[in-house]
């Protein structure tokens, strides 16, 4: 801010309306200085001198209005109708609305609140560029983009802090908005500080990111390339996993099954849709066939109830605890069942074995050699990815993205030095929607101890919608730092903002109006809501239809 006494006043505060917001000022701009204003522009609010100025940043216009005259005056209507007849126009001016985003102390520059405001004819001064990454904590190793109407400004994420990645992180945006990019991006700079990042892609479209990003010999994309500093290369440490039967497009991909025996039943009863007799008769035959097998081994079971699971801290039942407990086992057991029960119970145990036959043929239980393991996950720099784009069930893949959460939480309490990990959750909305939460509360109850206790042991989850408007509140509450890409549609557009926290309006405004990439980034770091022109990811990306 050494330079602020240099710099002439792009205009001056204006006299208030009685109807005006606490936090916004008037700013009316003369005609020789409009072109040195836009939207986005971070400014100074003070005189020469003053010790602690505001900063502020312009949220709408430079509108135009006549100084001497109305707009609705003869003189300035026939400016306007008559253009290509009468050569005059009045005198005009520019006014912006500017949003009041604190107070900047000249010691240490760092941002502090206010509870008053600038006097009227206080000069307007534009924020030198030097100071705004420090005042408004863009400051970092994760490398995003540039701050949008500052290409000289970068953008970071601190992957050293727990206010960001471990505290979860949410990218929305409509198709085509720059979103999947964006979590390259992040998996990118994720993988550079040594975290350990795996993605659950029910698309196909991170699986070749071990390669150099393939759009960047066209010209558009290596001219963005060159403006933002990157080129392109791929992750050197990448592992591609399929599920059995099912087709990957990377030739690499390694098929891998779950152990059933490592299972919660209660998220497979939620994510099943199974009605209350189905998982009164499923938990019977689950506590039999447990008993059946902890007598084998000469170990003691001990029965607690669903509700005594989830308020303590107890593994969730089955979880790395009876590895011969086969989903074959316990449709062997149902067959039994079945002979020993009346007509009126056989109804419902045949209703349950449907199930667990139509689950079996998907393959996904201790079905080939590799089982999932997550040792081999949580290893610094190393990019997991399980291609779940070929399975035709969603339920099959929320069991499969429901248990690697859960072995992979698991773990990090085991092992509290496990390198610092997040997880990538594409489509969340298929996953937990806002129509299936109240069937899924072991589920979400799952997502809400990952958050609550992963975050102290550097775990992070990350959700991906196109569709905001269909995932549950909780999710929302759970992402503490949102990128929020173009979103369209009313519904969307409510559920974003009413979980978005303190937006102005106006800024809000800009959401539907983003361009490509572009992005309004939210986040515990930053002292405020910043627009972020993202930049390309350097690896390579798979184009679905």
């Amino acid at each position: 801010m050494s330079d602020q006494t240099s710099l002439s006043p792009l205009g001056f505060v204006n006299f208030d309306d009685i109807r005006g917001q606490n936090n916004e000022i008037e700013l009316r701009i003369p005609f020789d200085e409009i072109k040195r204003i836009q939207r986005g522009q971070y400014v100074l609010i003070g005189s020469a001198g003053v010790e602690r100025p505001y900063l502020g940043r312009v949220i709408s216009g430079p509108f135009y209005t006549p100084d001497a005259v109305s707009k609705d005056s003869a003189f300035a209507r026939t400016s306007i109708l008559l253009a290509n007849e009468v050569p005059f126009l009045p005198d005009f001016h520019g006014v912006c609305r500017v949003e009041l985003l604190g107070r900047v102390s000249l010691d240490d520059y760092h941002l502090s609140g206010f509870a008053s405001r600038p006097f009227p004819k206080t000069p307007v001064l534009p924020m030198p560029s030097d100071q705004i990454a420090q005042l408004l904590g863009l400051e970092g190793n994760m490398y995003l983009g540039h701050l949008t109407g500052y290409e000289q400004i970068r953008v970071y994420f601190n992957a050293h802090v727990k206010k960001v990645l471990p505290r979860n992180v949410g990218v929305f945006g409509t198709v085509g908005s720059g979103k999947t990019n964006t979590a390259q991006v992040l998996i990118e700079e994720a993988i550079a500080s040594g975290w350990a990042v795996v993605v659950l892609d029910v698309e196909g479209e991170y699986i070749s990111m071990d390669k150099p990003n393939g759009e960047a010999k066209k010209k558009p994309l290596a001219a963005a390339m060159q403006r933002f500093g990157v080129s392109p290369r791929g992750i050197e440490n990448v592992q591609v996993f399929n599920c059995p039967g099912t087709e990957s497009r990377c030739p690499d991909a390694r098929e891998f099954c779950l152990r059933f025996g490592n299972l919660s039943p209660y998220d497979l009863i939620e994510i099943m849709g199974m009605s209350e007799a189905q998982e009164t008769r499923f938990l019977e035959l689950h506590e039999e066939a447990t008993a059946k097998l902890m007598t084998k081994q000469g170990a003691t079971q001990h029965k607690h109830s669903k509700w005594d699971r989830l308020a303590g801290n107890n593994n969730p039942v089955g979880l790395n605890s009876l590895p011969n407990l086969t989903l074959q086992f316990l449709i062997d057991q149902i067959d039994i069942e079945n002979q020993d029960s009346g007509y009126g119970n056989k109804a419902s145990w045949n209703k349950v074995l449907q199930l667990l036959v139509k689950l079996k043929r998907y393959q996904i239980f201790d079905s080939v050699d590799y089982v999932f393991n997550a040792d081999d996950l949580l290893k610094p720099g190393q990019l997991s990815i399980f291609d779940l784009s070929d399975a035709t069930n969603v339920r099959v893949n929320n069991i499969i993205i429901a248990q690697i959460l859960r072995e992979i939480f698991e773990k990090k309490i085991d092992e509290p030095d496990a390198p610092p990990t997040i997880v990538v959750i594409e489509e969340a909305h298929t996953f937990v929607s806002r129509e299936n939460v109240k069937a899924m509360e072991n589920i979400v109850d799952m997502l809400r101890e990952i958050s609550r206790r992963g975050r102290k042991r550097w775990l992070g989850l990350c959700f991906i919608s196109q569709q905001p408007a269909h995932l549950p509140n909780e999710i929302f509450e759970l992402c503490n730092t949102k990128v929020i890409h173009q979103t369209t549609g009313k519904r969307n557009l409510d559920a974003l903002q009413v979980s978005a926290g303190n937006v102005n309006e106006a800024v809000w405004g800009e959401v539907p109006l983003l361009g490509q990439g572009q992005a309004l980034i939210i986040s515990p770091q930053f002292a405020h809501p910043v627009l972020c022109d993202m930049r390309p990811c350097s690896t390579n990306r798979e184009y679905t239809d």
